[in-house]
């Protein structure tokens, strides 16, 4: 297996990180996928698993839509092991409109358990599944994506989903992961704009609880505590990665056998119908591990993805500076203080150039208007805000073809972007001297 930045299947669709988990040593990675080409439909979980996080081997499809029972598709969801090690999974179950049973009104949570060790297999059953008739009469539509753990002597689980027009994530109880109370809504948007909030993510980490969520827009995190009633109680609110349909949208983290908060997310393409001619649309982001700092989220690559690139220094006089002639699939890291506009020129060749700069301010923005020269291509830049305490950025980047992530600070901002295979030189322009750390995948 050779390591791969961002992890895909030979072929076809994919879209959800799902069912996170590292058993007996091995990471195991499920995802959203249709089987039968790269547009979406027919979703099922498929399958991947490393020791590293980076060498990845493809194993069998996981979950199959269970058509003697109406199962069309199986959505989103997570693994909760319990007190003795042992993973079950959750997801949401979508059957017809016509049997009721569709995504925006008719979803019902349902479990899956493995058929063996490797996770080869996960056989799904609705004996035990929890349908909207558990909040008493209340109708919460595009109902999805449930995240369970563990806490204090009891199974808790956050679902998504739209109450009374605003998005919101609920809350649920169980001893036992089989019979569940609903509780309250967790967290809600303050606006009725009819927008569900999906994939929420609800964990306990660095004395703090940390909550994301998908608004079908910009991936949230609210940082806050849990009280004794299991209200929470925001006390910060940002964007985790501003990338959504362009970049990065529905991630989920887990807690590896090293005690450490890992997160994927999903990357989708926007390369129009260019998918279709390729034959795969979607891959995973970099593995990025969680802390809390403060009333903070932040977030930095996993150790083991310095080892996909043999580093060296490039020093940076000043001016413009060539840091590599084929940056397709290369690492960047450096620290400097951001007195004027830092520009880097990505994929640069003849035609084409993809510009990422930070500002003084913090205004962190990758402009894809000359990316490429194919007319498919989406063009809107993407932004963010990051804190630069007293101006000074440690910065990451990581490029691999089609995909650019770029940590400020423990603040990330991803996209894609489609350039020519001859477009490939990467260049750093700023004031003052700088030492950059260059590594580059080896052909």
């Amino acid at each position: 297996m050779r390591p791969a930045f961002h992890y895909r299947p030979e072929a076809n669709w994919i879209n959800d990180p799902n069912g996170l988990c590292q058993v007996d040593g091995w990471y195991h990675l499920f995802y959203q996928y249709n089987p039968h080409g790269s547009e979406w439909g027919d979703i099922h979980w498929g399958h991947a698993r490393s020791l590293d996080l980076l060498h990845w081997q493809a194993m069998p499809i996981a979950m199959t839509p269970d058509a003697a029972k109406g199962e069309l598709h199986c959505f989103s969801g997570s693994c909760c092991k319990d007190q003795q090690g042992r993973p079950h999974f959750f997801y949401t179950s979508i059957g017809s409109e016509a049997d009721g049973r569709d995504c925006v009104h008719g979803a019902q949570q349902w479990m899956a358990e493995p058929t063996d060790a490797d996770l080869t297999c996960l056989v799904q059953t609705d004996e035990f599944a929890v349908t909207d008739a558990i909040h008493g009469g209340v109708h919460v539509r595009d109902w999805r994506d449930p995240c369970v753990f563990f806490w204090r002597g009891q199974y808790l689980m956050v679902l998504g989903g739209c109450l009374e027009g605003r998005g919101c994530v609920l809350l649920y109880t169980s001893p036992d992961m089989k019979h569940w109370t609903y509780r309250h809504v967790l967290a809600q948007s303050a606006v009725a704009d009819g927008v569900p909030w999906e994939c929420p993510n609800f964990f306990p980490l660095d004395g703090k609880f940390v909550l994301f969520y998908s608004p079908c827009a910009q991936v949230m995190v609210q940082v806050g505590e849990l009280d004794e009633e299991l209200h929470f109680h925001c006390l910060r609110e940002e964007v985790l990665d501003p990338g959504e349909r362009q970049g990065y949208y529905a991630p989920q983290a887990f807690r590896d056998e090293k005690g450490r908060t890992i997160l994927f997310g999903w990357m989708p393409e926007c390369d129009g119908k260019l998918s279709l001619q390729k034959g795969w649309s979607g891959v995973m982001s970099l593995p990025r591990q969680l802390h809390v700092q403060g009333d903070r989220l932040v977030a930095e690559p996993v150790e083991e993805v310095d080892s996909l690139v043999q580093w060296q220094s490039v020093e940076h006089p000043g001016g413009e500076t060539l840091l590599a002639e084929d940056g397709r699939q290369m690492l960047l890291r450096m620290r400097c203080k951001v007195t004027d506009t830092l520009t880097l020129r990505l994929f640069a060749g003849e035609t084409e150039e993809t510009l990422l700069t930070l500002s003084p301010q913090g205004e962190l923005t990758l402009h894809r208007k000359h990316s490429s020269t194919d007319a498919e291509i989406s063009r809107t830049p993407i932004s963010r805000r990051v804190e630069l305490p007293g101006g000074q950025a440690e910065i990451f980047l990581a490029l691999d073809h089609s995909t650019v992530e770029c940590m400020v600070n423990g603040q990330w901002l991803s996209g894609r972007v489609y350039p020519r295979e001859d477009s490939r030189r990467v260049y750093l322009s700023c004031s003052g001297k700088v030492t950059v750390q260059v590594g580059c995948m080896e052909a």
